[in-house]
């Protein structure tokens, strides 16, 4: 018995978990001392390892790249930049200063991009690039999220990236501390991708009574996310079908005409479809705020906004022009003809029933039966959370929680103004009871209810969300077996609790 092992998967990566966690909290590596008991496995006791040292008999600190491999000893004052580690990993390149759309070309494999902020149609350079950094933005930003989704690591937030840095200069960046060092850190052995060993035959994947979904964001990520062995996808975007046209939705339209405008979409949406099926795939429909139409051709029509995030975007945005929106419809209606049963349509930015019934009524139009048809709302603002009765009674199959922007509104905190970052707080107790009330009174009349915000992948949201009763998170790609795990023991100790 002595060859075997002896600590089951779910045990190792708990440990993992605890590991990571006290390393970042003390920002030293760390000796711990751990016990498994009845399932439940518990850290005893942490203390900073004191036998690393550097040369010249200096202590030095010690980090890891995230996977825990070990990498060399660096001292504080090499960190030249701090941001948000965005996306986890580290990654050393030359620096690749943009500007400009038209300077994207010069990203080649292994460079590190910065940039002010990135836009969707920076995505095929994201993927050729080792890192990504930028000026702005927090962590729900675009950055953020297609980094993860991308496996790229990422620091945001920095403020003066792109004036501190030099075209052509090696950098190291950490995507978990949100550190740039001059020069290239050398690692003791190459980063592994955590789901590299993961297989679309036989995911690693607990059982649980709570759905488990993923997020993805561009079609091209499709693949990564499914081998997850996620239920399904909570929240596929559409914006980056579009924008990654380089066009806006009307400008597209009139250069290629509307049927081609329609197949970006179903192509979108097929790839992603495709992999996950028969699993269900949430498509959100078109939520781009003005400030990214702007970016693109034809964006020279766009409104101008003081906060464009609170402005003409969502469902406001695809009610307002009805002959773009039916396009959109038209998609999803080929999809169904097609045999993607497994697509659901998901409206964004809703505040109350009158925004659901003329959407619904949209979607009759374009040929979608709402009663054959799976389909729902985002709970992004309080007064779609106070409202949830009445959209219920409008006949919604679901409610799923945009916690980036649910967050956004009910603080007040305007979620890419790194001014204000250190006040978005997804467990502010205000958010949490507006999700508490909206599940509750979507389990009273028979809507499933989900969660497709950053905030899902947080382990206190989730222990809050299976109390409440929550039908499925949806996860960062990264993040989902951690959450699938941390959603079996929350829903464990609640059975053990029943039968006290």
């Amino acid at each position: 018995m002595r060859n075997q092992q002896v600590l089951d998967e779910s045990e190792i990566e708990r440990l993992v978990e605890l590991g990571r966690q006290v390393e970042d909290h003390y920002g030293t590596p760390q000796d711990v001392e751990w016990a498994v008991f009845e399932g439940e496995v518990y850290m005893l006791q942490s203390r900073p390892i004191t036998t690393i040292s550097g040369s010249g008999g200096s202590a030095a600190a010690s980090a890891t790249d995230g996977s825990g491999v070990q990498m060399e000893a660096e001292d504080d004052n090499e960190v030249i930049l701090k941001g948000l580690g965005a996306s986890p990993g580290i990654a050393s390149g030359p620096v690749r200063i943009v500007d400009k759309l038209d300077e994207l070309d010069k990203v080649g494999e292994g460079d590190i991009i910065v940039t002010e902020m990135t836009t969707p149609d920076m995505v095929p350079a994201m993927k050729r690039a080792a890192g990504i950094i930028t000026d702005e933005g927090g962590m729900t930003s675009h950055a953020a999220i297609v980094s993860r989704e991308l496996g790229v690591p990422a620091v945001v937030g920095t403020s003066s990236a792109t004036s501190q840095l030099d075209d052509g200069q090696v950098i190291t960046l950490d995507g978990d501390k949100g550190t740039i060092r001059s020069g290239k850190v050398a690692s003791k052995e190459e980063e592994a991708d955590p789901l590299d060993d993961v297989r679309p035959q036989n995911p690693v994947k607990p059982m649980t009574a709570t759905e488990v979904k993923v997020n993805v964001s561009i079609p091209e990520a499709a693949h990564r996310a499914a081998v997850t062995g996620a239920d399904g996808v909570g929240l596929l975007r559409v914006e980056h079908m579009i924008l990654s046209t380089n066009k806006t939705p009307e400008r597209y339209i009139r250069d290629h005409g509307a049927d081609e405008y329609v197949e970006e979409i179903v192509d979108g949406i097929q790839t992603v479809a495709d992999e996950f099926y028969p699993r269900p795939v949430r498509v959100r429909t078109l939520d781009a705020p003005t400030d990214e139409f702007r970016q693109l051709q034809g964006g020279e029509d766009e409104p101008k906004e003081h906060n464009p995030m609170l402005g003409y975007r969502g469902i406001r945005r695809s009610l307002d022009t009805p002959d773009v929106f039916a396009h959109e419809l038209e998609a999803f209606r080929r999809l169904y003809d097609m045999g993607y049963d497994n697509v659901e349509v998901m409206f964004p930015l809703v505040n109350d029933a009158e925004d659901v019934i003329q959407a619904r009524n949209l979607m009759e139009q374009a040929g979608i039966d709402p009663e054959k048809r799976s389909w729902g709302v985002m709970i992004e603002t309080p007064a779609s959370a106070l409202c949830v009765e009445e959209m219920a009674e409008a006949g919604i199959d679901f409610a799923s929680f945009g916690t980036n922007d649910l967050t956004q509104y009910t603080l007040a905190v305007d979620r890419n103004n790194g001014n204000v970052a250190d006040r978005f707080d997804e467990l502010h107790p205000g958010v949490l009871k507006l999700i508490g009330e909206t599940i509750a009174t979507c389990r009273e009349h028979g809507v499933n209810t989900s969660i497709c915000g950053q905030a899902g992948s947080k382990p206190k949201m989730i222990r809050y969300l299976v109390n409440a009763g929550i039908s499925s998170i949806s996860a960062n790609i990264d993040a989902v077996r951690d959450v699938q795990h941390e959603v079996k023991r929350v829903e464990q100790q609640l059975l053990l609790d029943s039968v006290r």
